[in-house]
């Protein structure tokens, strides 16, 4: 069932520098029929994991918001299908294939209706934007992508590209036994190719990370903001 995020962060910092605050708690009966409460400290500064710097974001949301490619079992500790229902390793592991799901929508909100279904667009545009520094997406709200950049992730992989609507290809400089691995990390949730193109016909492309849009089990519907108050001096 999709949920709905209605109380996004009880305490907590807001990707404009404002603060995120709830609004008028409802019933409990509500929450428990509609929704989550969350109770956190913090600094949100995107609501992208792959940008994420700390894991207020990829810790307790991305979960919610998005899907990986790939998802590791808890209790076998194996790779296992999530957004992509099979996958091949080829060229001694430089080369990686993955057959995506065809039933997976992205979430409607106030802010985007989407027209399909998850795709192999959305993949390519989720890595390339990552992964390529000549992308015209990649300096959007900033070049750092935190964790991928720590592993230096961008010098390995050659290309990302799509084979056909269900189908995308990852090439690497050289074999990387962590790669799936990585992929299965909630850094790498997928983001959706559809929406980018929104915002970016109406010049607004810096709120593809502050208004999120996944195809995770819970959306958001507003994102309520408090004004900020500091000591009064005489």
């Amino acid at each position: 069932m999709r949920q709905v995020l209605s109380s996004l962060l009880v305490i907590a910092g807001l990707v404009s520098g404002q603060a995120i605050a709830a609004p008028e708690s409802p019933p409990h009966a509500d929450i428990r029929d509609s929704g989550f409460v969350y109770c956190v400290s913090g600094q949100v500064n995107t609501f992208n994991p792959s940008k994420a710097s700390s894991g207020l974001i990829v810790d307790t949301l991305a979960a919610q918001f998005y899907d990986r490619l790939l998802d590791v079992d808890p209790y076998t500790y194996r790779l296992m299908p999530e957004l992509a229902e099979s996958w091949e390793v080829l060229d001694n592991g430089a080369t990686y294939r993955f057959h995506l799901r065809r039933d997976v929508p992205f979430q409607k909100t106030d802010w985007f209706t989407p027209t399909r279904k998850m795709n192999a667009d959305d993949v390519v545009f989720t890595f390339q934007r990552i992964f390529d520094r000549n992308n015209p997406w990649h300096n959007v709200n900033g070049s750092n992508f935190p964790y991928f950049d720590s592993l230096q992730f961008a010098d390995n992989v050659k290309s990302v590209r799509k084979l056909d609507n269900h189908t995308v290809e990852f090439r690497l400089a050289q074999p990387d036994a962590s790669f799936l691995w990585h992929l299965a990390t909630h850094y790498a949730s997928v983001m959706s190719a559809e929406y980018a193109r929104k915002l970016e016909k109406e010049d607004r492309q810096e709120q593809l990370d502050r208004q999120p849009v996944g195809t995770g089990s819970v959306s958001v519907v507003g994102i309520p903001r408090r004004a900020i108050y500091s000591p009064t001096t005489s």
